[in-house]
């Protein structure tokens, strides 16, 4: 029989939720809504659609293998050289891509408690040690990060703001981590899913100093505010030597024909997506009010979810409310038993939700 890496072998595998109507028929319930998944309860925009529609009379060929529209309108939008640009299949894709070319059974990545499960799974598949420093109060901490660096570490992964915590690093703490990893020769990947939801005054996105810092890659998705999570479409923004030899070993065509696309034609709409970060403050403020009115302990958040203290097991309370037909996200796997993400629907999900969360304390 073909023999599996031992490093393999030991990985906790990342569980996705069940599909809805799947859930419905175990259950016996109807209009159910989800909110585990920290989607777009709005959608996409109209210029994407319109994209897609036309994207689906070349799917009997291939797309371009280089994204060559893609990155030349990232590079625009982001005010950088198309050649620093890499685009891949979510960005999740661009994670694994780039850690891939530094990891082996000799290195290790360091990143924080409570951090995108993501991170531990392409390290150990690498071989690679995975090691997860002390947070504080929920939050990446830099000197924590820093003292959890050794000779091996070959990358540090800062999730700003953090899935699912839903905290952030203020720019000051990271740029000492940046200025750290410069020093011993470690890169530093600032995985920004969430940034278009961010409010607080002290944080700033890295890509104002990836000019300044070989060691740097910051991450993008067009899964969330955008509302295209379904085709699964991201970015990485690095030094151009980083990015060619990540082209080495990315699928040839690892961004399909449709993606492509939406994703371009998804930048020209921020209209679209102001909205939909309006809406997601709204909802965020709702649930804020509604739960300190109920005495449910929660963390401030800066994406488009909250992270809820639960008055019991956290599992437990999903499952209860899995009977409401309220999907959520039970956090268990990330070191917090007491604990489930809810993510921000429409109003009218939100209000569903808060209902079901006072019928279980009652």
């Amino acid at each position: 029989m073909f023999k599996v890496k031992e490093s393999i072998k030991a990985i906790t595998p990342y569980v996705p939720g069940k599909p809805v109507k799947e859930v419905e028929r175990e259950l016996g319930i109807k209009n159910s809504i989800k909110l585990a998944s920290n989607e777009n309860a709005w959608g996409f925009s109209p210029k994407a659609k319109a994209a897609m529609e036309e994207a689906i009379k070349e799917a009997n060929i291939y797309p371009d293998g280089n994204s060559f529209y893609l990155r030349k309108k990232i590079a625009e939008f982001e005010g950088v050289p198309i050649d620093n640009i890499i685009v891949g299949n979510g960005s999740n894709e661009v994670l694994e891509i780039i850690m891939r070319l530094g990891l082996d059974q000799t290195t290790n990545v360091v990143s924080s408690e409570h951090a995108f499960a993501m991170y531990r799974i392409i390290a150990e598949a690498c071989g690679s040690k995975y090691v997860a420093s002390k947070a504080t109060e929920h939050r990446f901490d830099a000197k924590a990060i820093i003292e959890a660096c050794d000779s091996n570490t070959a990358i540090i992964v800062i999730d700003n703001p953090n899935n699912p915590t839903g905290t952030y690093m203020p720019y000051e703490q990271v740029l000492e981590v940046l200025k750290f990893a410069k020093k011993h020769n470690i890169l530093l990947i600032s995985d920004e899913a969430y940034i278009e939801f961010i409010r607080a005054k002290d944080y700033k996105t890295m890509m104002t100093v990836f000019n300044e810092y070989d060691n740097l890659v910051v991450t993008r998705t067009f899964s969330k505010a955008y509302g295209l999570c379904g085709l699964r479409v991201g970015y990485g923004v690095a030094n151009k030597e980083i990015i060619t030899m990540a082209n080495r070993i990315r699928e040839t065509f690892n961004v399909n024909v449709v993606a492509q696309y939406a994703a371009t034609a998804a930048l020209d709409d921020q209209e679209f997506v102001k909205e939909v970060v309006k809406k997601t403050h709204e909802g965020i403020d709702y649930f804020k009010t509604e739960l300190q009115a109920m005495g449910i302990n929660h963390l401030h958040t800066e994406c488009n979810f909250m992270l809820i203290e639960t008055p019991e097991d956290g599992k437990a309370f999903f499952e209860k409310l899995l009977k409401l037909g309220v999907i959520v996200r039970p956090m268990g796997g990330y070191g917090l038993p007491k604990h489930i993400r809810l993510s921000v629907g429409t109003m009218e999900q939100n209000k569903k939700v808060v209902a079901a969360i006072r019928s279980l304390l009652k």
